[in-house]
């Protein structure tokens, strides 16, 4: 049995020791209801882009870790994330983390609002850029409808601040679209982009797998000059490439490093962190060891966005490709398409023979069965909007109708730049997948031809990584031998 003294010791000595703080596993359950799972932080996240990832907002992530700093988060630190309780897709570090690409909606907001009345009920949490009206027009509801639901806005329509819970009430019709735009054609939703220290209006359309026509399009501000834009002027787009969110972070020079290994690090082109820096770095020569760079890099993908594009499907009222003097099918039977579709593929090697009227036959692959569907061993090919073409070989090489790998070598690059570009002059090209080592020789030569910066950033992934979605030529795997035309409609 202890004396009274010892239990005076034991007390001073767990006075002089470390305060243990409860870990998060140990603090209890969430302040708002719902299942409590932990986070932890990886590079490069932010408290915004997690709160997204698990489709709750950044003040729910504050209220469930008291006292946590939203601007001193770091890699490796634990959090606590309180999943809504009417959520069943739940998840755990030990079962992987959400799929990005799936937000999570729920129909009451954390401080209980719902719609009733038989309406369908979403939660829209705030992000950078977002309107009143934008988020109205996202949902194919008015504004306000908007106000009527959320005690805030009537009070204040112009009150949204970012992780703000906005309660959106549609019918069924409405719920079924959800978040995908009008001004998109109802196929996605609309984003809004906050123009970056450096970008051009080439660099943000690339960003985006889109024209740089598109942009003009939906943003009337550039029609007159589309070449002046502002740090933080905001861009409406219809993106193709699913939005990431965008992080900004410092980067102090090391000693030995130059800016490309740093651009490289971020999976940036050298360009692109030049132009970071606002004219404070004017070329690589400027560098120093100490220096501070500002970087601007892309995270996860926004909440609400993801696979744009849907690979299946039928072909109702196909045309079958017909034989021509400029080109061989390899396939008659697979070379089924849109009338669209044909005509495009016409009148792109049509023009192509204009500039190069002595040349080897075009080859073409694959379109779509006669009445689409899935046609082995293509994933899309379904719907009569793709084609695979040959590159324009030299040699022994050029002739041969079976696909062919490319290479330094045999790729005659003019030919086959002046074939893309003929693809690209119709205007209605979606994406083209070409592997990466032919999209460096094409983007070197157009360069040598005298294609502006602003033209090459739109149209190549180039050069930047394989993994980096960008631009309207892309790289996928198994395209070395012939590259894949999607066509818009």
């Amino acid at each position: 049995m202890r004396t009274r003294a010892g239990l005076l010791s034991a007390f001073l000595i767990g006075l002089a020791s470390p305060f243990a703080w409860p870990s998060i596993s140990e603090a209890g359950g969430c302040p708002d209801g719902g299942e409590r799972i932990e986070h932890e932080i990886k590079s490069g996240q932010t408290l915004s882009g997690i709160a997204a990832k698990y489709g709750v907002s950044q003040r729910s992530l504050e209220r469930a870790n008291p006292g946590l700093d939203p601007n001193k988060i770091r890699a490796g630190q634990t959090i606590a994330v309180c999943l809504p309780a009417d959520d069943s897709s739940s998840s755990s570090d030990d079962k992987g983390d959400p799929d990005p690409d799936a937000p999570k909606s729920k129909s009451v907001t954390s401080d209980g609002r719902s719609c009733g009345g038989g309406k369908t009920g979403k939660v829209h949490v705030v992000g950078k850029g977002d309107t009143l009206s934008g988020i109205a027009s996202d949902y194919g509801v008015t504004a306000g409808t908007l106000k009527t639901h959320n005690r805030k806005l009537k009070n204040d329509p112009n009150s949204l601040a970012i992780g703000d819970e906005v309660l959106v009430c549609m019918d069924s019709a409405q719920a079924a679209k959800a978040k995908n735009s009008k001004l998109c054609g109802g196929v996605t939703p609309l984003h809004t982009h906050t123009v970056l220290p450096g970008e051009h209006l080439g660099e943000i359309a690339g960003r985006y797998g889109v024209r740089r026509k598109d942009l003009i399009k939906l943003n009337s501000s550039l029609s007159n000059n589309a070449n002046m834009l502002t740090v933080g002027q905001k861009l409406r787009v219809c993106p193709e490439i699913a939005p990431h969110e965008i992080i900004e972070l410092e980067h102090t020079v090391k000693s030995g490093e130059t800016l490309s290994e740093i651009a490289n690090d971020y999976d940036l082109t050298t360009n692109e962190l030049l132009g970071y820096q606002r004219g404070k770095l004017d070329d690589a020569n400027d560098l120093r060891v100490g220096q501070t760079l500002r970087v601007f890099r892309e995270g996860n993908v926004l909440a609400g966005f993801g696979a744009v594009d849907v690979d299946t499907g039928v072909l109702t009222a196909g045309v079958q490709l017909p034989n021509g003097k400029h080109y061989v099918i390899k396939t008659p039977t697979n070379a089924w398409g849109t009338g669209q579709t044909v005509k495009l593929i016409q009148t792109a090697i049509s023009n192509y023979r204009k500039r190069y009227s002595s040349s080897p036959l075009i080859h073409i692959g694959d379109i779509s069965k006669k009445g689409g569907g899935k046609l082995s061993p293509h994933v899309s090919h379904q719907h009569g909007r793709d084609v695979d073409i040959g590159y324009v070989l030299k040699g022994d090489d050029a002739d041969e109708t079976k696909f062919i790998s490319a290479n330094a070598k045999n790729l005659d690059v003019a030919r086959t730049w002046a074939l893309i570009d003929a693809f690209l002059d119709t205007d209605e090209v979606k994406y083209i997948f070409m592997d990466h080592a032919i999209q460096k020789l094409l983007y070197e030569h157009a360069e040598k031809q005298g294609v502006s910066q602003d033209t090459l950033d739109e149209i190549f992934q180039y050069p930047r990584s394989k993994g980096r979605g960008h631009g309207i030529i892309r790289h996928s795997k198994g395209h070395v031998n012939h590259f894949h035309v999607r066509f818009r409609s």
